[in-house]
C-alpha cells in the first residue's frame, strides 16, 4: 500500500515535472520566437537605412564628377583668359611702342610734305604752263598747299592725303585732251582764246579769227600753226568739251630727235 502511494507521488511529480518543464520551453520559445521577429524587422530597417546610404552614395558620387568638370571647364577657362590676357598685354605694349614713336614719324614727316611740294612747284614750273592761273588753276592749289603744311590745326595724315590728291591732279593732266577758255596777252592787248592742251606734249592756242598757235613741250616759244589744222583742232576741241564722240585728228608734235 505504502508503495502504491509512492508511485502515485511520484507520478503526480513527473507530471508536475513536466508540465512545468514544457510551460518553460514554450515561454523560452514564444520569447527567441520575438527576438528573431526583433531581428528581422532591425534587419529590414538596416537593409532600408543601407539603400539608402547606397542612394546617397551615388547621388554623392554624381555630385562629386560634375564638380570635377565643373573645376575642369573653369580650369580650362581661366588658361584661356590667361592666354587672352598676355596677347591683350603684348598688344598694348606693340601699341605703347607705336605711340611712341608717333613723336618721330610726325616729325619725319613734316619735312618730307613740305619737299613734295616744293617738287611739285618745280615740275609745275617746267611743265606746259596749262591751267596756271585763277583760283582753280595750279599755282594756286600749290600755295594752298603751302598754307596747309603750315596748319596745325590739321592732322599730318589729312595734309598728306592733300598732297597726294595734287599729285594724282597733276598726273591725270598727262593722260587725255583737255580744252579750256583763257585770256592771253597779245601785245598788250588781253585776248580771249581757246586753248587745246593735248597731254603734256603739246598747246594749241586757237584766236577769235581763228589762227592758231602751239607750243611743244620742252619749247619756250609758241609758234604760228598753218590754217590747214584749223578743221582737226576744232574736232579735238569738241572731243574734249565732251560735244562729240572721239575720234582720231591730227596735228603736228614734234618728232623724235636723234642723238648727236
Amino acid at each position: 500500500m505504502v508503495n502504491l502511494k509512492n508511485l502515485v507521488r511520484a507520478s503526480l511529480m513527473a507530471t508536475v515535472a513536466a508540465g512545468a518543464f514544457g510551460g518553460a520551453a514554450v515561454a523560452q520559445l514564444n520569447q527567441t520566437l520575438e527576438v528573431a521577429r526583433g531581428d528581422t524587422a532591425n534587419g529590414a530597417q538596416t537593409q532600408t537605412r543601407i539603400e539608402q546610404l547606397d542612394d546617397q552614395r551615388t547621388d554623392i558620387e554624381l555630385e562629386y564628377r560634375a564638380l570635377l568638370e565643373q573645376i575642369e571647364s573653369q580650369r580650362l577657362f581661366v588658361e584661356q583668359q590667361q592666354v587672352f590676357l598676355r596677347s591683350q598685354e603684348n598688344e598694348i605694349a606693340s601699341l605703347e611702342q607705336q605711340i611712341g614713336r608717333v613723336d618721330n614719324i610726325e616729325r619725319d614727316l613734316a619735312p618730307m610734305m613740305r619737299e613734295m611740294v616744293v617738287l611739285l612747284e618745280e615740275f609745275v614750273t617746267l611743265d606746259l604752263p596749262f591751267r596756271l592761273e585763277g583760283e582753280a588753276g595750279r599755282l594756286a592749289r600749290i600755295e594752298r598747299l603751302y598754307e596747309l603744311i603750315d596748319n596745325p590745326n590739321i592732322s599730318p595724315a589729312e595734309r598728306y592725303r592733300v598732297i597726294l590728291n595734287a599729285y594724282d591732279i597733276e598726273a591725270s593732266y598727262g593722260r587725255g585732251v583737255n580744252a579750256y577758255d583763257e585770256e592771253v596777252l597779245e601785245d598788250g592787248i588781253p585776248v580771249q582764246v581757246k586753248v587745246l592742251q593735248i597731254g603734256r606734249v603739246a598747246m594749241i592756242r586757237r584766236y577769235p579769227d581763228n589762227s592758231m598757235t602751239i607750243l611743244h613741250n620742252g619749247s619756250s616759244d609758241w609758234e604760228a600753226l598753218p590754217n590747214s589744222y584749223l578743221a582737226n583742232v576744232t574736232r579735238a576741241i569738241r572731243i574734249a568739251d565732251e560735244v562729240t564722240t572721239p575720234s582720231i585728228f591730227l596735228v603736228p608734235l614734234p618728232g623724235p630727235q636723234v642723238a648727236q
